[in-house]
């Protein structure tokens, strides 16, 4: 079977500071620390990794982190972009922040990543 990461990130409002990581794997491994060296090497054995808008934020950030302008990029899925053809009457493709409490609360990496696993997994 092949394997997925699921994950985000999440940085301070400049972009430049992160913040948190969460991740789970396709078979329930999970990973929510700010490391990313320990989540690089979490993922290390993975054939895809997949978020919601990774490519233009996710590996963004961790290819300047990591010094390494690819990294990641090669194994990528970006929810953000299946989205349109799955849901093709639905204007904005946010992920729903549903177990949020008030707006203002900081994201939850890990529970992104398991909504990102989600909508993956019903197309």
């Amino acid at each position: 079977m092949t394997s997925i990461a699921f994950f985000d990130i999440e940085l301070n409002a400049t972009g430049k500071l992160l913040l948190d990581i969460g991740c789970v794997l396709s078979d329930g491994a999970g990973f929510h620390k700010n490391q990313p060296e320990e989540f690089a090497q979490f993922i290390g054995q993975c054939s895809f990794i997949c978020g919601h808008n990774i490519i233009a934020h996710d590996l963004a950030y961790l290819q300047r982190h990591f010094g390494h302008p690819e990294w990641g990029f090669d194994k990528a899925i970006d929810t953000l972009l299946l989205s349109p053809l799955l849901f093709p009457r639905q204007p904005y493709h946010r992920l729903l922040k549903d177990d949020k409490v008030q707006t203002e609360e900081r994201n939850n990496p890990l529970s992104d990543a398991k909504k990102a696993r989600d909508l993956f997994t019903i197309s």
